[in-house]
């Protein structure tokens, strides 16, 4: 199924590429807001989430 997607890359590369892209964003994400890189969560052997942390679900 990847091959339909991501034609020329291997597995490999794609995750890289996806780590990546995933740690450019979370710097972009902590310029506008100090600690907002920190919504986009890992997930092992899934992927990566949002997740916002709701100080009142802290307490």
């Amino acid at each position: 199924m990847h091959q339909l997607v991501w034609k020329d890359y291997s597995v490999g590369d794609i995750k890289n590429i996806i780590w990546c892209l995933v740690k450019r964003l979370r710097k972009k994400l902590n310029v506008v807001e100090d600690g907002a890189g920190n919504c986009i969560v890992s997930v092992r052997d899934i992927g990566y989430k949002f997740e916002l942390n709701n100080e009142n679900e802290q307490q």
